[in-house]
């Protein structure tokens, strides 16, 4: 004879499944709550006060007894408890030491633990099926078991200053990447509201991810939040924005206030060639006329014989059947949608992290909004299309990753270049060079700098390029000597608060 014990704050389908199990021989413990709706369809039941022989309200949970834990953890075969089915109350109405001290116990016995409806219900057909459960499903129930505790007594400590912990629970095996000794990967989800965490997109069309793949729509997520961010508290309003990304740094960035399809094809064309086999993210729909400008281009072919994308990574709020059909017609293309990139918003995380080798370090995300009204500046009145440009600069800098110290220059909406290296004037040597190497006009464009300026080379050469305006974050020794050297130029400059700086992946 079998016995399982039923603990439940959700009783939903709990008389069918004891149902299920007394007509398969089993016997039914219950808690107190559990029994009333038990007993009410007649279903045999015992309650766990019956079961402890302790009548007595000691104001601790009844299931709390050592005959209980005896039951659970040793016990010969006409004594033992067998399942222990337990719905924990949630942490906003108190802290569930007893259905999760059952749950512990089940564990450390080697029982079978069930913490969810859903799982009940495969637990109670595998049962009904062949009369027992399958070795792997019995080992997921106890590592989620284990699990679901540890997380719960992490949810405990209110104080994170002395521990910290990252959980996660697998969602998915990646396929392989880029590089085929580093396998298997995985992707594990954490119990997020966030909508737009990865786990949150819907998977449209092409094959299973990498581990790069996701890697780099991290990254160019966070983009397009920071731009959009950036605009809404700039105007009160976003426009239709692009990012054109390659490993998730943006080569390819514009906006346009009246038609995605401009947004799109000044994207794509920020640098056509670098685009080949990367990522796409917009805040707007994909219909069929803006799939067919992913796939193919005449332009590209006549710029640079091959007319084909090859884009591997395409996100957007929705896409139409039209779309996914003509973007489907590439296997390897993994097609995602998630209707808040229509209005997107930074990380509610508190806490970003990177593992380092013996721990991790942690710190608050990189989640500051470009706020212009906050920045002291100097120069012209700048114009709506200069200060959209700047926004774009910026975002670039901030959160592309090209070996720090990161300098984007942009014009019209659009971004034209980014460089990055071991020193801010290696960074807009790389910039100048990769937009002349496109043959990018850069008279009048605008450039932004993720870190201070320290000598005025950096800003020499970009007015040189023709520059004239910018946003740089304030600080350094030669401060004063910057702002008079651009001032002095007639550059038009927004200087941040210096505490507000990018360096985004380090």
């Amino acid at each position: 004879m079998k016995r399982a014990l039923f603990s439940l704050y959700d009783t939903t389908n709990a008389a069918r499944y004891a149902q299920d199990l007394v007509e398969l021989g089993w016997t039914i413990i219950a808690s107190k709550e559990t029994v009333e709706i038990l007993s009410k369809k007649q279903i045999p039941v015992t309650e766990i006060a019956d079961f402890t022989s302790v009548k007595e309200n000691y104001g601790f949970p009844p299931t709390l007894h050592p005959k209980v834990e005896y039951c659970l953890t040793a016990g010969d075969a006409n004594e033992r408890i067998d399942l222990v089915y337990v719905i924990n109350y949630p942490l906003s109405i108190g802290n569930d030491i007893g259905g999760r001290t059952l749950l512990a116990l089940a564990a450390k016995g080697n029982r079978i633990p069930v913490i969810s409806i859903e799982d009940m219900e495969v637990v109670v057909n595998e049962i009904k099926q062949y009369g027992e459960l399958s070795k792997s499903l019995h080992t997921n129930l106890l590592d989620k078991t284990n699990a679901l505790i540890s997380w719960h007594y992490f949810n405990l400590i209110k104080e994170k200053q002395k521990y910290d912990a990252v959980f996660g629970e697998h969602t998915y095996e990646l396929m392989n990447g880029e590089n085929p000794y580093q396998i298997p990967s995985s992707y594990f989800s954490s119990k997020t509201d966030d909508g737009l965490s990865l786990s949150s997109f819907n998977q449209v069309s092409g094959e299973c991810p990498c581990f790069t793949n996701l890697a780099d729509c991290d990254c160019i997520v966070h983009s397009l939040c920071l731009s959009s961010e950036a605009f809404r508290k700039q105007y009160g309003k976003t426009p239709y924005i692009c990012i054109a990304a390659k490993h998730g740094n943006s080569c390819g960035f514009a906006i346009d206030w009246d038609s995605p399809a401009k947004a799109l094809d000044k994207a794509l064309f920020g640098n056509a060639l670098a685009i080949w086999g990367g990522e796409v993210i917009t805040n707007f729909e994909i219909d069929e006329e803006l799939s067919n400008k992913m796939f193919k281009s005449s332009e590209r072919e006549k710029l640079l014989g091959n007319a084909a994308w090859m884009l591997d990574i395409i996100l957007a709020p929705h896409f139409t059947k039209e779309a996914i059909d003509i973007l489907g017609k590439r296997k390897q293309r993994k097609v995602l949608e998630n209707p808040f990139l229509s209005s997107p918003f930074l990380s509610p995380s508190l806490w970003s992290y990177r593992f380092v080798r013996g721990g991790f370090l942690r710190q608050p995300p990189l989640n500051y909004i470009l706020n212009l009204k906050e920045a002291e500046f100097s120069g012209c009145r700048s114009t709506e299309n200069d200060i959209d440009s700047l926004i774009i600069a910026w975002v670039t800098a901030f959160s592309s990753n090209h070996g720090g110290n990161e300098v984007a220059i942009a014009k019209d909406a659009s971004l034209i270049s980014c460089g990055g290296g071991p020193s801010t004037v290696d960074a807009a040597q790389i910039a100048v060079f990769k937009a002349n190497n496109l043959k990018k006009d850069l008279k009048n464009s605008v450039f932004a700098a993720d870190a201070f300026f320290p000598f005025t080379d950096a800003p020499e050469l970009l007015i040189n390029s023709g520059v004239r305006a910018g946003i740089v974050p304030a600080g350094g020794k030669e401060i004063e000597n910057i702002k008079n050297f651009l001032k002095k130029n007639n550059v038009s400059m927004y200087y941040l608060p210096e505490q507000y700086r990018g360096f985004c992946r380090h």
